[in-house]
């Protein structure tokens, strides 16, 4: 919901461990990703096969650069962003927990 609309690169953080993680958070809006943990469990060759899984991804849906790809279903390019709001409201709603110390 922020790509487009504050200045500051934004990164994605967690659940970063395949090509596809990545294409799905620049799709969001993310400036970068980071993928600490699937590099350790993985080793840094792991780079490589999510460099290739970008590739074919972007091949297979005709993008020519990640320019192209980052904020493409953000809110800012949705049809309609209230749609989008109630739809991220909803999910967080859905999905809360609460801690199971209570």
């Amino acid at each position: 919901m922020l790509h487009g609309r504050i200045k500051a690169d934004l990164a994605a953080t967690s659940g970063i461990h395949t090509g596809q993680d990545a294409i799905k958070a620049l799709m969001a809006g993310a400036n970068v990703t980071m993928m600490a943990s699937a590099l350790l469990s993985h080793g840094i060759e792991h780079l490589h096969t999510v460099e290739l899984e970008m590739h074919h991804w972007m091949e297979e849906n005709e993008y020519d650069s990640v320019q192209q790809i980052q904020g493409s279903v953000s809110q800012l390019n949705c049809e309609n962003p209230s749609e989008f709001e109630r739809a991220q409201y909803m999910q967080a709603l859905t999905t809360y927990r609460l801690p199971e110390d209570r």
